[in-house]
């Protein structure tokens, strides 16, 4: 799907699908009112009682809390097939990069982050010269910020691969969500660069990824939802529901 955007013209595509390396052993995972729990203790046995895989709407759930706990992301591009910037290596052409970008979920309850897109970056000059683009976010770093602990094992921690494509946000609905004040409160140093700031370091513009598939690793597939969502159950889920359950290391 391509949507006409009034400064940038950006479309997001697939990218392949992970495939989650078998655990080497069973760490035990009850069933309390959380979802999911933290597991970072060395893997045991499943006891008998308690235990299931979280559901594909189950783990929708999780990954939209993912998201909204979510600080940055890494944004996929790939470079033009006819590179003419002379500060670009002709050898790269055609090839893909992965750059880590701030986000937000400043337009809750949609399930679509917010970006700020600065036009001097190589992710927005490789979409605005026709890249594919995904974004993907995982919950390793976070985890260990929580817990001040590394984890028995970082591959059984979720991550998700967000597909869609960007529309640039009018001055209204920037308003409307409080964009400005809910991104400068995640990233201070945002201020430096804010769209419309004649004395902005870089010229930039509000965008919203808006999300049309999700790919999900929940952990080992052993004992979480491996796979894509339903885009509306995606789009459907309420605020109260992702608050409502934990990510792994988190307390009430």
């Amino acid at each position: 799907m391509h949507l006409p955007i009034p400064l940038l013209s950006l479309f997001l595509a697939i990218t392949p699908p992970l495939q989650a390396s078998p655990a080497p052993a069973n760490p035990q995972i009850p069933s309390p009112q959380h979802i999911l729990v933290d597991s970072d203790a060395l893997p045991t046995e499943f006891e008998s009682t308690g235990f299931r895989i979280p559901t594909r709407n189950e783990s929708t759930v999780l990954a939209r809390r993912l998201l909204a706990k979510s600080r940055a992301g890494v944004l996929s591009t790939i470079f033009p097939k006819n590179i003419t910037s002379p500060y670009v290596p002709a050898a790269v052409a055609n090839t893909p990069i992965g750059l880590p970008d701030y986000i937000a979920s400043c337009e809750e309850p949609t399930g679509n982050p917010t970006l700020l897109a600065l036009t001097i970056s190589t992710s927005t000059r490789n979409a605005v010269a026709g890249s594919n683009v995904s974004l993907a976010i995982s919950w390793w770093d976070e985890y260990v910020k929580l817990t001040h602990a590394e984890p028995w094992s970082a591959a059984n921690l979720p991550r998700a691969s967000l597909i869609g494509y960007l529309e640039e946000m009018t001055k209204e609905e920037v308003e409307k969500a409080g964009v400005v004040k809910c991104f400068t409160g995640l990233h201070g140093d945002s201020r430096w660069w804010l769209p419309g700031d004649k004395s902005a370091a870089h010229a930039g513009v509000w965008m919203r990824m808006v999300v049309e598939q999700v790919y999900w690793i929940g952990g080992f597939g052993d004992r979480a939802f491996i796979g894509w969502f339903d885009p509306e159950v995606w789009r459907g889920v309420r605020t109260e529901e992702w608050k409502a359950v934990r990510l792994p290391g988190e307390k009430d």
